[in-house]
């Protein structure tokens, strides 16, 4: 296969290496040439090293019709184009939503360079600073509602609460918007009884790719209602 043949999908963001600007919305998805050296190259061609706006991909994926894909993702983003093939990603999940359909395409994700200079390391530990004490909020909100004893952790993308008594597990997502997802662990093999549960107590479930019980864009209080009443209530057969 010849280097210069297209066969890359990335996701891109700018960052403020000067960290005046702690978030850019924006996410360009792009294509270019074979191998992770093609990918580093043109990222390199797209920041200005004099700028202290830099170029950071975020996502890469590999397809022998990179092309479609690329034309696909932009028509079913359109209503977020910002510019040509940037998007506004106000939720900063773009990432999370394309993997999936990735999944789906038979695309292979390839893994990402760390960044090498000090300014964008900073700026990256900043963020993941922030994205901690975010999470750790979140968990405090929850937690607070919660009637049950469960246990907890706190993930990059959330936090997790796990039932020693119904032996499942939640994770939530967390959404700059207020509006969470959250995901019941080990509850493929009981997704018709689970289901059955919340929906006839008012909630609207769906399955995911790995066959689990999942409630997308609800609040906190709404976390917390389910949580209690599947932990009070639920039980499998």
């Amino acid at each position: 296969m010849s280097n210069n043949q297209q066969t890359i999908v990335y996701i891109m963001r700018h960052i403020d290496s000067g960290g005046y600007i702690e978030e850019i919305p924006y996410k360009k998805i792009g294509i270019t040439g074979a191998g992770n050296a093609t990918l580093t190259s043109r990222l390199q061609q797209i920041s200005n090293t004099k700028s202290p706006i830099k170029a950071q991909c975020i996502a890469a994926w590999s397809h022998t019709n990179a092309r479609d894909i690329e034309n696909a993702l932009h028509l079913l983003l359109d209503d977020i184009r910002i510019e040509g093939e940037w998007f506004l990603d106000k939720d900063d999940t773009l990432v999370e939503r394309m993997q999936p359909v990735m999944d789906l395409l038979g695309a292979k994700e390839i893994e990402i360079e760390s960044a090498s200079d000090s300014y964008t390391k900073q700026i990256l530990q900043k963020e993941g600073n922030i994205k901690q004490e975010l999470n750790r909020a979140l968990l405090g909100e929850i937690t607070e509602l919660l009637t049950a004893s469960l246990r907890t952790s706190i993930r990059k993308a959330g936090v997790t609460l796990f039932s020693d008594k119904t032996h499942l597990t939640y994770y939530i997502g967390r959404r700059k918007s207020g509006n969470h997802n959250l995901s019941i662990g080990r509850s493929a093999n009981i997704y018709d009884e689970i289901s059955t549960f919340l929906e006839t107590a008012g909630y609207d479930v769906d399955q995911s790719a790995k066959g689990s019980a999942r409630i997308m864009g609800v609040t906190t209080e709404v976390i917390a209602e389910i949580v209690n009443k599947l932990e009070s209530d639920f039980s499998s057969s």
